[in-house]
């Protein structure tokens, strides 16, 4: 998978203009606030139907517009295809794919996928559950439509049952057993979906951070959920008698104390939860690895390799480490931005661009 071309107007401080990409490494170099990682953020946007920097749409506006597109042209193991996403101040935003409007973000999903990788994302480690939480979801989301779409309704449960809890009333406990049964049933799906990425996925970070540490360190990623059970079943029941027993804290607190929206993952690094009492050099290297394997695992169940973003990541790493990192990326489409003016690693090897004042040029 990669992506031929960008085209971008009025987004963010980007000009209007089309940006031809390269198969293998991309390198966007500037000066900071000079339109690097809102490029990143223009290829996310197709991939992902939401911005990985911010939640509102109307933020990526040109603040002298009052709309703003993105075209994307690629190639997957299905062929070419294009995604075109237009926003405006006033409407939702407009998705479509291969020049046919979409409905739901959905359907978008799958179509491109990719890693992102920034200094924030370094953070996730050290960061509060809902970062761990998040990444899970971006993954899942992009590699199983059906987990996008149970996520949707168990948000949307849960937003309900937390406004009855608001409420209060008589009534409170019979109302919400209304809830309780959907909030279950979806919850359910959601603890398997991400119990089984989390066991796919350590292993592999688990040797990535071997290769990277010379064998000094054994990095262990574990699921942490109230949940618990054998089956679908189960996993409903347990759920359903955690929300039955915390009824009156619930009540009293007014929001909902127990389920998948309470997850996390413990990084333990030769038994250390790194989480806590890890140093910025273990939660780096173990962000690097988490990245990395996603990378690969991404591939395994798209049968189609991601794209690698990395938005000014070289600044928080080693020259070891960008050497791994680099060595990872090798057969797949990377796009790098940096603001560091001496990147011998890999200015050979890439197409480079020069990005000023929302002007990208290709230098080569």
């Amino acid at each position: 998978m990669y992506v031929k071309s960008v085209t971008v107007k009025n987004f963010r401080n980007l000009k209007n203009q089309t940006v031809f990409l390269g198969k293998g490494l991309n390198l966007f170099r500037g000066l900071n606030a000079q339109g690097k990682t809102n490029f990143l953020e223009a290829v996310a946007l197709c991939a992902l139907g939401k911005s990985p920097r911010c939640d509102r749409d109307k933020e990526l506006i040109n603040w002298e517009s009052e709309f703003a597109s993105v075209k994307t042209d690629f190639v997957s193991y299905y062929g070419d295809g294009k995604v075109e996403i237009k926003l405006t101040r006033t409407e939702k935003k407009r998705v479509a794919v291969n020049g046919l409007p979409i409905l739901k973000i959905g359907e978008l999903l799958g179509k491109i996928n990719v890693v992102y990788f920034s200094p924030d994302e370094i953070a996730v480690i050290r960061q509060g559950p809902d970062a761990r939480r998040r990444f899970m979801d971006i993954d899942l989301c992009q590699t199983d439509k059906n987990y996008f779409y149970t996520l949707g309704r168990y948000n949307r449960i849960l937003f309900q049952r937390n406004n009855l809890l608001k409420s209060g009333g008589d009534s409170l406990k019979q109302m919400l057993s209304i809830w309780d049964g959907q909030l279950a049933d979806e919850g359910a799906k959601i603890f398997f979906k991400r119990q089984d990425f989390l066991a796919k996925l350590s292993p592999v970070a688990s040797k990535i951070h071997e290769e990277i540490t010379d064998g000094k360190e054994k990095l262990l990623l574990e699921f942490q959920s109230e949940l618990n059970g054998k089956d679908k079943n189960e996993v409903k029941e347990n759920f359903l008698k955690k929300l039955s027993d915390g009824f009156e804290k619930e009540a009293r607190l007014c929001y909902t104390t127990t389920g998948p929206h309470r997850d996390d993952i413990k990084f333990s690094v030769n038994g250390v939860d790194i989480r806590k009492f890890g140093s910025q050099g273990q939660q780096r290297t173990a962000a690097l690895s988490l990245k990395l394997a996603e990378v690969n695992l991404i591939a395994k169940l798209s049968d189609d390799p991601p794209i690698l973003l990395l938005d000014d990541v070289f600044g928080e790493l080693d020259g070891k480490r960008r050497n791994r990192l680099l060595n990872y990326a090798k057969g797949i489409q990377t796009i790098v931005t940096s603001a560091e003016p001496d990147i011998e690693e890999i200015q050979g090897e890439a197409k480079v661009f020069c990005v000023a004042n929302g002007k990208i040029t290709a230098n080569n």
